[in-house]
């Protein structure tokens, strides 16, 4: 009666067991230790002498993948047997095998470990057909394992061969999810990248057009130039007979004659004039900056090369690249515009393709290249190259009949405007800017112009109105100007607009000049009018020069 009762106990753990394990296999598919949960859970039911689990290779080999009990203390897990013991026999015939006296049983191997396993029970964890691992359990005592126990193993063995299963479809539905989450992100990355470089690259042309001084299509007022001398109209018949060809033309002058009017109308009076103009200051750039503004450059050819760049010369292509102050070239420069201007050719900074493009080339520069070449800073081939046709421009001082011409257009199109408009020039103002000498020729006059649309009054320049160092040439900043018969007041208003005339419009250099501080000198420039109250605050701020 008692060993009944034992025995009916005995199946009501092995049922908890199985019902526990059924539930609480799926639950351990994500677990990296899943095989040794498995046996602690077994073990906690049973408490077995020994019990491990090991996996089969496709060479019937068996690895050792979890245990609990007696042989925790000698074996480690990964230890691998060869056809060797119970558990050899199990895989080689695939079936449950029980050896309730293991001291007669053939099979048995106790691995030369120092253990006193008396019986052993092995049962075969089988998917579609195949030993895929082997459960075996053992005991210290003799007779330890009968039917129930067979069965019980068995059942754990059944169970454990459809979790094995779910397990293998879970880790591969989990290692494609990863590898398919990695490609998502690297083509995500990628994608970012591209769109980082588009907007990198974006930003790139962006600041090239804003570097370019010329657009295509441009008002042919561009090109517009003023006087009808003959000095002048000698250059523009040259320049009319030369425009239509594609020799490359060396303009020179004195800085502020119009060189590059001039360029604009070869350019845009050729074949040429619907296509590219691009303009390039040579003295504006150092020598690397400069090399990849005019050639480019590849991704990566240099430190902040972060994308390809298209150089000038390949922006020009089919039009014309006018390359001004071209005497500020480094020698280093000087050689690889040379090959381009031989071959037509150039490669960008890091590339390995030479690119060929169409372009008329025009320079200029106010230097003497003859004098450079003598004194080997510019090279005597590359002037050759550049000087097929020589343009000389005349300075202003040999072209004084067009003064007049240009005063008037200067203050038709001026960039800044004054308090009110000036309809006319006294005659006796035209005469002093006839004869004088004008070094910075054009530009300096329209720079006078612009600052006389301010500074006079009476909606006329007249004579009192020009800086008293061009009425009178040995006039020196010392000197103090006699005015008999006016009141105070026009005294002090004509001597401290002179004073700034003669500081070209710098308030901060006149009020010092004139021993006044410059909130002085704003509150009575406001008051004679020359500039408005609410601005004053603001222009004192900035004390910047008035043209």
């Amino acid at each position: 009666m008692a060993t009944e009762t034992s025995s009916l106990k005995k199946q009501a753990v092995q049922l908890r067991l199985l019902n526990e394990l059924s539930t609480r296999l799926q639950g351990l598919l994500e677990s990296d230790n899943f095989h040794q949960e498995v046996i602690n859970l077994i073990q906690s039911k049973f408490n077995y002498y020994s019990i491990n689990i090991w996996s089969v290779g496709s060479d019937a080999s068996a690895t050792l993948r979890a245990q609990a009990g007696e042989h925790l203390r000698h074996l480690k897990i990964g230890y691998k047997i060869q056809n060797e013991g119970i558990v050899g026999q199990v895989i080689a015939t695939r079936k449950s095998y029980l050896a309730n006296d293991i001291s007669t049983d053939t099979h048995y191997s106790d691995l030369s470990l120092p253990v006193h396993s008396k019986a052993e029970l092995s049962v075969p964890v089988l998917k579609d057909g195949l030993t895929v691992a082997v459960l075996n359990v053992e005991s210290d005592h003799t007779n330890a394992f009968d039917e129930d126990d067979v069965i019980t193993i068995e059942a754990v063995a059944a169970q454990l061969a459809v979790a094995f299963t779910n397990r293998k479809l879970f880790l591969e539905a989990t290692q494609f999810n990863r590898k398919l989450q990695v490609a998502v992100d690297e083509k995500t990355l990628e994608l970012r990248r591209a769109h980082e470089r588009i907007l990198e690259q974006q930003v790139l042309l962006q600041k090239e057009n804003k570097a370019l001084k010329t657009l295509v299509n441009q008002d042919n007022k561009a090109t517009e130039i003023i006087g009808s001398s003959p000095a002048i109209a000698n250059v523009l018949t040259m320049v009319d007979k030369i425009a239509p060809t594609t020799a490359t033309v060396l303009i020179q002058g004195e800085s502020g004659t119009g060189k590059e009017l001039i360029a604009r109308r070869l350019h845009f009076r050729s074949e040429r004039g619907d296509k590219p103009y691009v303009t390039v200051n040579c003295g504006a750039l150092q020598e690397s900056l400069l090399e990849s503004e005019l050639f480019g450059h590849e991704k990566g050819s240099f430190t902040g090369a972060v994308a390809q760049k298209m150089g000038l010369c390949e922006t020009a292509d089919s039009g014309t690249i006018f390359l001004d102050e071209i005497g500020e070239l480094s020698l280093g420069i000087q050689t690889k515009l040379l090959r381009f201007l031989q071959e037509g050719e150039f490669y960008r900074i890091g590339g390995k393709k030479p690119i060929s493009v169409d372009v008329r080339v025009v320079s200029a520069t106010n230097r003497d290249l003859e004098v450079e070449v003598r004194e080997g800073r510019f090279r005597e081939d590359l002037f050759y190259r550049l000087n097929t046709i020589t343009l000389r421009m005349p300075p202003l001082r040999k072209r004084k009949e067009d003064i007049g011409m240009l005063v008037e257009f200067f203050l038709k199109n001026s960039r800044v405007g004054g308090a009110h408009q000036i309809r006319k020039v006294d005659p006796r103002a035209i005469e002093v800017f006839k004869n004088y000498e004008w070094p910075g020729n054009i530009r300096e006059l329209q720079n006078m112009v612009e600052r006389l649309k301010i500074l006079a009054d009476n909606h006329e320049i007249r004579l009192e109105d020009l800086p008293i160092s061009m009425r009178v040439p040995n006039f020196k900043a010392d000197s103090i100007e006699y005015a008999a018969g006016l009141p105070m007041d026009e005294v002090e208003k004509s001597h401290i607009l002179k004073t700034l005339s003669f500081h070209q419009g710098n308030k901060t250099k006149a009020a010092q000049s004139l021993k006044i501080t410059i909130k002085t000198l704003y509150n009575k420039l406001h008051r004679y009018g020359v500039i408005a109250s609410e601005n004053s605050k603001e222009t004192q701020s900035q004390q910047a020069p008035l043209a």
